[in-house]
């Protein structure tokens, strides 16, 4: 089973998908480290300086790891804001928070203010959502983790792989942000 966690930086993704393998006892992986690992990468983006990663490296990879996972009941959790491009997934959750609340997460990392409008607006626009929606369909579902405790989001989450409930694409809404 192959769970895709996406979001913009600051959703909750590492936090979240450390202690959803616990719970799942499956296998996670995070992206940004497999891309370095295993060289997944073309090269530096000359303005940002941020690695620019091969997509199709990346997907051969994660099929490669998904397929030499057991298969009944075990998860491979893929976490990271490319997530969303890896194919043939059973779930895709795509975290969301406040930009305001975001604002707060990505400034305690030290970010730029220019890294983090660009993110801000990112989330405003529902940037990993619309990506995710466009590419996987109906198995994507939508999480607000703005004002959840690592604990409530990861109960919820379990409710979402167990089908007990659902967060269709659409219900949240950050728009009012780009008008302040």
């Amino acid at each position: 089973m192959l769970l895709l966690l996406t979001g913009t930086p600051g959703t909750g993704k590492s936090t979240l998908s450390k202690l959803l393998v616990k719970k799942l006892s499956g296998k996670l992986v995070k992206i940004n480290q497999l891309v370095e690992e295993k060289n997944l990468y073309m090269g530096l983006h000359p303005e940002k300086r941020y690695l620019e990663v091969d997509l199709n490296a990346l997907k051969k990879e994660i099929k490669r790891i998904v397929t030499k996972s057991p298969k009944k009941d075990f998860w491979v959790i893929v976490e990271g804001h490319l997530s969303h491009y890896i194919s043939n997934a059973n779930l895709v959750l795509v975290l969301r928070a406040n930009p305001h609340v975001l604002e707060e997460r990505l400034r305690s990392r030290g970010w730029t203010d220019a890294k983090i409008r660009e993110n801000l607006e990112a989330e405003a626009l529902d940037v990993c959502t619309w990506e995710a929606f466009h590419i996987h369909g109906d198995i994507v579902q939508e999480l607000d983790t703005s004002t959840l405790s690592p604990e409530e989001a990861v109960k919820i989450i379990l409710k979402i792989i167990n089908g007990k409930t659902s967060f269709s694409v659409g219900e949240v809404d950050f728009s009012e942000y780009l008008e302040s």
